[in-house]
C-alpha cells in the first residue's frame, strides 16, 4: 500500500511540474519537431545581453515588418533550437554566445557595426 501511495504522489508531482513549465510556447514546441526553416529568420538572445538589445533595436527600427522568430535561450526548448542552429553552421558549442541570428544559409554570431551590413545583405531575401 505504501508503494502505491508513493507512486501516486510521484505521478501527481510530475504532472504539476510539467503543467507549471510555462516558459515554452506552443509555437516553440512545434518548431522543435522540425528542422530550422531556410525561409525564416531566427533571433536567439538572452535578456541580459547588451549586444542582443542593440541588435534587436537596430533590426526592429530598420525592418519593422520583418517576421523574425525571437527565442530566449534560457528556455529549454529554445536552447535546443539554438544548438540546432549552431550545428547547422558547424559552430563550436564552447564558443557560442548571443545574439545568434540564423537566416537561411547565413548566420551572425554577436553584434557589431560590421554585423549591421551583413544583416542588411542577408535579410534581402526575407523582406
Amino acid at each position: 500500500m505504501k508503494n502505491i501511495l508513493k507512486l501516486v504522489i510521484a505521478c501527481v508531482i510530475t504532472f504539476f511540474v510539467a503543467a507549471c513549465d510555462t516558459d515554452e510556447s506552443a509555437d516553440t514546441k512545434a518548431l522543435l519537431t522540425k528542422s530550422l526553416s531556410s525561409n525564416r529568420v531566427y533571433f536567439f538572445y538572452q535578456t541580459t545581453c547588451p549586444h542582443c538589445h542593440y541588435a534587436n533595436e537596430y533590426i526592429s527600427q530598420k525592418y519593422p515588418d520583418l517576421k523574425m522568430i525571437k527565442l530566449d535561450i534560457r528556455s529549454r526548448s529554445n536552447a535546443s533550437l539554438f544548438l540546432k542552429c549552431a550545428d547547422k553552421f558547424k559552430l563550436n558549442h564552447n564558443a557560442l554566445g548571443t545574439p545568434l541570428i540564423c537566416m537561411g544559409d547565413h548566420y551572425i554570431l554577436g553584434w557589431s557595426d560590421a554585423d549591421k551590413a551583413k544583416f542588411d545583405s542577408y535579410v534581402q531575401k526575407f523582406k
